[in-house]
C-alpha cells in the first residue's frame, strides 16, 4: 500500500523553510476558534448584568399593562412567573464569576458555565411566552405587546451576537409567536412578527460579523505583542549570554596578560641603557595598548551591569588636576605638545574618581589626536555651574561627524583625525559615566583649529564647598617604607611576575597558590604580614575573600587588603566591594599597582 505523503515544513534545524505538517495547522485552527469562543462568552457574560435588566422590564411591563391594567390574570401571572425566574439566572452570573476569580477547577467552571447558559437561554423565550399567554386567554394581542417583543429580539441580537446560541434565542421566541398566531388566524400579527425574528437574525450575523473582525484582529496583535515580548526576552538573555561569554573570555586572557606586563616592568628595568632597551619600550607600549583596551571593555560592562555607583562628595579640583598632569605629563612631552591644567581654587560636588576617570578619557583623546600645540585643562565658574573645559589644539571634527563621536566603536574618519588602535570607547564611556554623575557634557569643535569638551557640574552650597578645601589636599603623598606583602594566587607565572615587581619595590614578599599555604606562611610569619594581595578566585574552588579572612583571623588583626581579578561580572565584583575591599583589574598595569598601594600605605 502506498504510503500518503505528508507535507511538513522544519521549523528549527536542517532544511528551515520547507511546508508544515497539516495537524499543525489543523491544531492552530482550532486553537483560534477555542480563543474566540471563550472570548465570545466572556463579551456575553459581561454585558449579561444589561440583558437581565432589560428582561426584567419587559416583564414588569407585561404585568403592569398587560395583567393588572387589562385585568388578564394569565397574562399576570406568567409575568411574574418571568420575573421569578430571573432570580437564578442573577444567582447563576455571580456564582460563575466568584468561582472565576477563585480559581476553581476548570470541570466545575464548565459545569456552572452549562448551568448559567441554560438559564439565560430560557430567560431569554419569557417576552414570547408572556405574548402566547396573551394570545390564549383574550384570543388576541395588543400592540404594546408585539412591540416589547420585537425591541427585546432586537436589543438581544445586537448585544450578544458573538454568542449565536444567546444572540438567537429572542428572535427564535418571536419566530414560535408568529406560529401560534398562524394557528389562530392572526395572519398579519404572523407576517409581523416571523418579519421581526428574520431581522433579529439579520442583525445578530451583522453585528456578529463585525465582532469576529475585530476579534480576531485584536487576538492578532496579541499574537504579534506575544510573540515580540518573545524575542524581546530572548534578545535579553541573549544579552546576558554574551556579556558572561565576554566577561568569562575575557578572565581567560586578562590571567597571561597580567603575568606578561609584570615580566616586562621587571624587564624594562634590567635592560635600560642596553641596546635592547627600545625592544622592551615598544613591548611596554602594545601592553599598555591592549590595558586601555580591556580597561575601556571592563567599564562598559560594569555600566551595562548597572554594578558602577556614584559616591558624590564635595572636593578640591586641584588634586585631581595634580593627579592627571603627572599622569600625562611624560606623554605631552614626548609628543612635543604643551599641557596645562588650571583648577583656579574650584571645588565642586561630584565623584572624584569618576571624574578623574572621564578627564583622563578626555585628556588622552587630546594628547592622541593633537600633533602641534597642546592641551589645556581649565575650570571656569558661572551662576549655576563650575564648568570643567579641555581644550586641545588638533585637526578637530567635521560638523557631520559631532552627533556619532560618542556612539560606541564609531571612530572618526581618517583625514579629521589620526588613525589611532582602539575599540572606539573612549567617548561612549566618557558620556555614560557623565550621565552617571548627573553633570552635562557638551562639545564644540572646529576642523583645523581644535576641539572643546565641556562637563557641567551644578554649584553645590558653597559652605560645604569651602569646608572641602583642606590645606591637607596639598601635602605630597608619603613616600611608603619596605613591607611584607603575602602574594595569595594560583597562577604561578603571575606570582614569579608580582614578586619581581614587588621586591624591586622594597617589598619583603611572600607567595601563596591558596589557603592553606597563606595560613603557613602568617603562621610562620608570626602574623607580621602589613598587606594582602589575592586573587579572587583560586584553585580548587577555593575563594579569595575567604583567603583574606582566614589570614586575617590568623593574624588578628584587620590586614589591609588588595583583590586582583579578571572576572569583571556585576555580581562578583558587588561582592568585593561589599566586603569593603580595593579592587582592581586584570591585566594590572605596575604603575596601577603602585598607585593603589600609596593609597593604601597614605590611610596607614
Amino acid at each position: 500500500m502506498a504510503q500518503r505523503q505528508i507535507a511538513r515544513r522544519v521549523v528549527v534545524g536542517p532544511g528551515e523553510g520547507r511546508e508544515a505538517a497539516p495537524q499543525d495547522a489543523r491544531a492552530e485552527r482550532r486553537s483560534v476558534r477555542r480563543r474566540l469562543e471563550d472570548a465570545a462568552f466572556a463579551d456575553a457574560f459581561e454585558r449579561a448584568p444589561e440583558v437581565l435588566l432589560v428582561l426584567a422590564l419587559a416583564q414588569m411591563v407585561s404585568a403592569v399593562w398587560l395583567g393588572a391594567l387589562q385585568q388578564r390574570g394569565a397574562v399576570l401571572l406568567c409575568a411574574m412567573l418571568a420575573l421569578a425566574g430571573l432570580v437564578p439566572c442573577a444567582l447563576g452570573h455571580r456564582a460563575l464569576r466568584q468561582a472565576r476569580a477563585a480559581g476553581a477547577p476548570r470541570e466545575r467552571l464548565q459545569r456552572l458555565r452549562r448551568r448559567w447558559q441554560c438559564r439565560m437561554a430560557l430567560a431569554l423565550l419569557t417576552p414570547a411566552l408572556t405574548l402566547v399567554a396573551d394570545l390564549l386567554s383574550a384570543g388576541r394581542v395588543e400592540l404594546e405587546a408585539v412591540v416589547v417583543l420585537v425591541l427585546v429580539s432586537l436589543y438581544v441580537a445586537a448585544v450578544w451576537a458573538a454568542w449565536p446560541l444567546l444572540g438567537s434565542m429572542a428572535a427564535v421566541g418571536a419566530a414560535a409567536c408568529a406560529l401560534v398566531c398562524v394557528g389562530l388566524g392572526e395572519l398579519r400579527l404572523a407576517l409581523s412578527l416571523a418579519a421581526a425574528a428574520m431581522l433579529a437574525l439579520w442583525l445578530r450575523h451583522q453585528v456578529a460579523a463585525v465582532w469576529l473582525r475585530a476579534m480576531r484582529a485584536r487576538l492578532g496583535a496579541d499574537d504579534l505583542s506575544a510573540s515580540l515580548a518573545r524575542e524581546r526576552d530572548a534578545a535579553l538573555r541573549a544579552q546576558a549570554d554574551a556579556h558572561r561569554f565576554v566577561a568569562t573570555a575575557s578572565h581567560d586572557l586578562r590571567q597571561p596578560m597580567h603575568a606578561l606586563g609584570l615580566f616586562v616592568s621587571s624587564l624594562e628595568r634590567r635592560v635600560q641603557g642596553t641596546p635592547e632597551a627600545s625592544i622592551v619600550r615598544n613591548m611596554t607600549r602594545s601592553i599598555e595598548a591592549l590595558d586601555q583596551s580591556f580597561g575601556a571593555m571592563l567599564d562598559i560592562s560594569r555600566l551595562e551591569a548597572g554594578s558602577m555607583e556614584v559616591n558624590l562628595q564635595h572636593f578640591a579640583l586641584r588634586d585631581v588636576f595634580r593627579r592627571l598632569h603627572l599622569h600625562f605629563a611624560g606623554l605631552a612631552e614626548t609628543a612635543g605638545l604643551g599641557l596645562r591644567f588650571s583648577p583656579g581654587g574650584k571645588s565642586v560636588r561630584s565623584d572624584p574618581q569618576l571624574l578623574e576617570r572621564v578627564l583622563g578619557n578626555l585628556v588622552q583623546n587630546a594628547l592622541r589626536h593633537t600633533r602641534e600645540g597642546g592641551v589645556v585643562v581649565v575650570a571656569r565658574s558661572t551662576r549655576t555651574h563650575t564648568n570643567i573645559e579641555v581644550w586641545d589644539t588638533g585637526s578637530g571634527i567635521a560638523p557631520e561627524e559631532l552627533p556619532r563621536i560618542f556612539d560606541e566603536f564609531y571612530q572618526v574618519r581618517e583625514g579629521a583625525r589620526r588613525r589611532q588602535r582602539g575599540l572606539g570607547l573612549g567617548l561612549a564611556i566618557v558620556r555614560r559615566l557623565v550621565r552617571l554623575m548627573g553633570h552635562t557634557l557638551t562639545v564644540a569643535s572646529c576642523p583645523g583649529r581644535g576641539t572643546m569638551f565641556r562637563i557641567g557640574i551644578a554649584t553645590g552650597a558653597l559652605d560645604e564647598m569651602e569646608r572641602a578645601t583642606a590645606a591637607a589636599d596639598t601635602v605630597p603623598m608619603p613616600l611608603f617604607e619596605a613591607r611584607s606583602i603575602l602574594v595569595i594566587d594560583d597562577d604561578e607565572a603571575i606570582r614569579e611576575g608580582l614578586t619581581a615587581v614587588l621586591s624591586e619595590w622594597g617589598y619583603e614578599v611572600m607567595t601563596a597558590a591558596g589557603i592553606g599555604e597563606a595560613l603557613a606562611l602568617a603562621g610562620e610569619a608570626g602574623g607580621a604580614i602589613d598587606l594582602i594581595l589575592s586573587d579572587l578566585h583560586l584553585a580548587d574552588g577555593e575563594d579569595g575573600l575567604d583567603a583574606i579572612d582566614s589570614v586575617r583571623r590568623r593574624c588578628a588583626l584587620p590586614v589591609p587588603a588588595l583583590v586582583i581579578t579578571g572576572d569583571t561580572t556585576a555580581d562578583e565584583m558587588r561582592r568585593v566591594e561589599q566586603a569593603g575591599l580595593v579592587l582592581l583589574f586584570k591585566p594590572l598595569q605596575p604603575r596601577r599597582l603602585m598607585a593603589a598601594l600609596c593609597r593604601i600605605d597614605s590611610h596607614r
